[in-house]
């Protein structure tokens, strides 16, 4: 292993709670695991009738999607807020913060909240393993 690899533990998602500018993340809490830039991008095929073999081009890059497990908590702000965002299907604003050393890396995007399930079993807590559709490119700043 790396010695330069980074720790998984402390990496943190925020989301918009008020619009502003600058920009103001509040810290999504209780996440247990979290996997963004999931996508990839299309193949266009430009094979024509001359062509001795498959001739491809690049589509337009795709994020993918932002998924991430929480200890859901219906009254903990940034949680309500996923909800209604997936309400009012309106695009929010998501930062994730990786932990390396300063300065820190961080990746922002804009996403639409397609999902916030909540499942529930014996001897466990109530969690959410929520999906955010990415729109447009993550940026790291």
């Amino acid at each position: 292993m790396s010695s330069n690899a980074l720790e998984s533990q402390g990496i943190t998602i925020g989301i918009e709670l008020v619009a502003g500018s600058p920009v103001a993340y509040d810290l999504i809490p209780d996440c247990k695991d979290i996997s963004f830039r999931t996508g990839s991008a299309s193949v266009i095929d430009t094979t024509d009738l001359s062509s001795l073999a498959k001739e491809k081009r690049m589509g337009l890059q795709d994020e993918g999607q932002c998924t991430f497990t929480l200890n859901f908590i219906p009254k903990e702000a940034t949680h309500a807020e996923l909800l209604a965002a997936k309400a009012d299907r309106q695009i929010r604003k998501f930062e994730v913060t990786l932990t390396d050393a300063s300065p820190v890396t961080k990746y922002q995007f804009d996403g639409y909240v397609l999902s916030v399930p909540m499942s529930a079993s014996v001897d466990s807590v109530i969690e959410s393993n929520v999906t955010v559709e990415i729109t447009g490119l993550v940026t790291e700043v």
